[in-house]
């Protein structure tokens, strides 16, 4: 299937680009067909032309200015946003600053507080993200919920975690992992009822090497199930040494269970 929102926005961004050169070409011929025609004008005409020749010079070079800084800015963040997918958080955020550099704009902004905010230095993240969201009126991006909501997560925040990871799963890139998510909040409060009815539409889905989360919420269903071979056999692909310090001391409850060391 085709990512529609993607290519939306990849249009929308062709379009603004050929718009901003096109004008910018636009004033550009037009200045220069007036600076021609000033020494075949009469004496009388020549101080009119002469301001309107400048006026449009004028307004050519600001286009001319803000459309590189605006296209710098466009390609910044691009590589931006490249990097933070691949986690390489700092140089993303440096990539984003200097994004804001050349034009200043939210979602800039928003993907450094992220940056910083993932990497656990809360305060310049959380300023930044106000900033972003003061620029769109008190708006956040579903992008931006979301990593929020993943921070408030891993920190064990639940409650602060929950009406954002909620609100950004309206955006289907997000659903899936915000469904892992919420199932294993429900799960740490005790109520594999309600991790269950989230899970219902996935059922099918397979668990994945390295998704934690996933592997963490079928184990703990088939476990309330009574099923301990079907969830030993899926915690046997996740030994200790390859977990991060959140999901350890989960997965070792489980194994834990599973052994019928604890009930």
């Amino acid at each position: 299937m085709p990512n529609i929102p993607d290519y939306v926005e990849v249009t929308q961004v062709i379009l603004g680009e050929t718009a901003k050169y096109f004008a910018l070409l636009l004033f550009s011929v037009l200045a220069i067909r007036l600076w021609r025609r000033l020494p075949r004008m009469a004496a009388g005409n020549k101080g009119k032309n002469i301001a309107l020749a400048c006026a449009i010079s004028a307004a050519a070079g600001g286009i001319g200015y803000c459309s590189v800084c605006h296209s710098l800015s466009l390609l910044y963040y691009y590589f931006g946003i490249k990097a933070f997918e691949a986690d390489n958080l700092l140089p993303a955020a440096s990539l984003f600053r200097t994004s804001s550099s050349y034009w200043r704009s939210a979602d800039a902004l928003g993907r450094e507080g992220l940056c910083f905010l993932l990497t656990d230095r809360p305060d310049q993240g959380m300023r930044l993200l106000d900033e972003a969201r003061t620029l769109r009126k008190g708006e956040s991006s579903a992008g931006e919920q979301f990593y929020e909501g993943l921070y408030y997560f891993f920190h064990e925040q639940f409650d602060k975690a929950v009406p954002l990871l909620e609100i950004s799963s309206a955006k289907a890139d997000y659903r899936w992992n915000v469904t892992r998510l919420l199932a294993v909040i429900a799960l740490e409060k005790n109520q594999p009822q309600d991790a269950e009815r989230l899970m219902a539409p996935f059922a099918q889905v397979e668990v994945g090497d390295g998704d934690y989360s996933h592997a963490y919420v079928m184990i703990s269903l088939k476990l309330h199930e009574g099923k301990k071979t079907e969830a030993g056999l899926i915690l046997d692909r996740f030994p200790a040494s390859q977990l991060t310090p959140f999901w350890k001391s989960r997965f070792e409850k489980l194994r834990a269970k599973i052994q019928g060391q604890i009930s």
